[in-house]
């Protein structure tokens, strides 16, 4: 087994070793439709919203969906990613985090069925993965027992190679237009543009020094406010400083989202878990998190 994970990583650091400086990155969101109303945009208003700046910038990404249900409004939303062209994934049904001892493998893949048994009649669907909260098991028997277990159903995973905090600064968006519905919105905008420039810029520093190269990337939105408002502003700011936004299958073809990091507990960005098993010093842990952001956005007042 290390043997063949040594020999991908040898591969995936030679692909596109001539395009040493190429920056590329495709969307993706997780956890969509979100049916809750917000201040300013219904459920339906967000996901227009989000197809709406997809098509503007040319962009085809993909919705992990989670909680599918008998809500057909909601099933009704999700349908519209397909037929526009973007794939739906399975995100489990529940949402549970396959770290957690108490989550056996077996519940976990019963919770990736009925999913799949949810999604598979959509338009856009795709035997694509991604694991709730990124966390992929905190022992070996269950991250490998998964692994084979979506492997014998055909299914790829949709790893992320970008990790990012977007749904804290979404709550808190959310929660200050609860308050005040008349709050600058601006503010909330800049400061999550900050957080994502710094995180690709991060990440693409730890896939040069892991993999030698700059890989296709794949970052983690999610289907909420903040990038419902936003997410054109998302596309520009990426584009002003070097990205070239690419398509989500088109990105998942790099040969990265085929390595499967020999580390515990596994998850967390696949460039992370690659860093890790590598002895990289200083990553943090958790990769990304709410008690990172706090501090920076208690200090602005939003």
């Amino acid at each position: 087994m290390r043997q063949l994970i040594l020999a991908l990583l040898s591969f995936a650091t030679l692909a596109g070793a001539g395009d040493a400086r190429a920056q590329r990155v495709a969307l993706s969101f997780d956890d969509g439709p979100d049916m809750q109303d917000t201040v300013g945009l219904s459920p339906a208003g967000r996901n227009a919203a989000l197809l709406a700046q997809l098509a503007q910038a040319h962009l085809k990404s993909i919705l992990f969906v989670t909680r599918v249900d008998a809500d057909r409004p909601r099933n009704e939303l999700i349908r519209l990613w397909g037929r526009d062209g973007h794939g739906v994934g399975n995100h489990t049904a529940s949402h549970p985090n396959f770290n957690d001892p108490a989550i056996s493998l077996e519940a976990f893949q019963r919770d990736v069925l009925e999913c799949d048994r949810a999604i598979r009649a959509m338009p856009g669907y795709t035997r694509r993965f991604r694991f709730p909260y990124l966390k992929e098991g905190e022992t070996a028997a269950k991250r490998d027992g998964l692994r084979g277990f979506l492997q014998s159903r055909r299914y790829k995973t949709g790893p992320v190679t970008i990790d990012t905090s977007d749904w804290y600064y979404s709550a808190r968006l959310r929660d200050r237009l609860a308050q005040s519905p008349a709050a600058d919105r601006n503010a909330y905008r800049d400061a999550y543009l900050r957080h994502l420039l710094d995180r690709a810029r991060y990440y693409d520093r730890l896939s040069r020094d892991v993999l030698g190269r700059s890989v296709s990337h794949v970052i983690l939105l999610h289907h909420n406010l903040i990038n419902a408002l936003f997410l054109k502003d998302v596309i520009a700011m990426l584009q002003a400083n070097g990205w070239v936004l690419v398509d989500a299958e088109s990105a998942f073809a790099d040969p990265i989202y085929d390595l499967r990091p020999d580390v515990l507990p596994a998850g967390e960005s696949i460039l992370w878990s690659l860093a890790k098993a590598k002895g990289v010093p200083g990553l943090r842990w958790p990769a990304e998190d709410d008690a990172y952001e706090k501090p920076l956005l208690d200090q602005l007042g939003l």
